[in-house]
């Protein structure tokens, strides 16, 4: 199992890298990094701009055209050819127990998943930036991504997601920085929102 850190974004909606937001005395890249270095040997960081990445985590340049997440996880799934769990960098209360949870549930996937991944209870959504990715599933990444369909909950099906369910009161540890309303909340809200 190899750790994904997704840090390829732009972070237009943001306005600034929101790899560089510092919260609780780390940068957010660094957080979800050192989160998932405790669950796995080897951690990568995907992105288009290796400089900006600090030492000493290793980074897999994304080789697509800005195709989006899909892009960093069919390109580490083609260089590390093995299962990668993929994170957002921008989960700033994203916590241990939810990554050793879905690594426990991926262990315990049926025949056929390619995908292991958080869903909201009661709900279709699913968590794409938070999952488990194995090597089976870049040729649908692939196909789907050479119909020009880049969103990652479109690219694998339904039948072949395996999901753990999370609670409404539960939300909060996936809450992520895209706005500047969501800046202001993580820098003025101590602790959790």
């Amino acid at each position: 199992m190899y750790g994904l850190v997704l840090a390829g974004g732009q972070s237009s909606r943001l306005g600034q890298d929101k790899t560089h937001v510092v919260h609780e005395g780390r940068t957010l890249l660094v957080r979800s990094a050192e989160l998932l270095r405790r669950h796995m040997p080897e951690v990568y960081v995907s992105c288009r701009h290796p400089e900006r990445v600090p030492a000493p985590w290793p980074v897999i340049v994304d080789e697509t055209e800005r195709i989006g997440p899909a892009g960093g996880i069919m390109t580490a799934l083609k260089r590390l050819g093995g299962p990668i769990f993929a994170l957002a960098c921008d989960l700033p209360f994203m916590e241990d127990s939810f990554v050793t949870r879905l690594l426990e549930a991926r262990e315990a996937r049926p025949a056929g998943a390619l995908v292991t991944a958080w869903r909201l209870m009661d709900s279709d959504f699913f968590e794409n930036l938070v999952a488990i990715y194995e090597p089976g599933a870049l040729p649908l990444l692939e196909a789907g991504v050479r119909d020009g369909h880049y969103k990652l909950g479109r690219l694998i099906p339904a039948e072949q997601r395996h999901c753990l369910s999370y609670t409404e009161e539960e939300r909060r540890f996936f809450f992520n920085v895209n706005y500047p309303d969501d800046l202001r909340l993580l820098r003025d809200t101590p602790g959790r929102p």
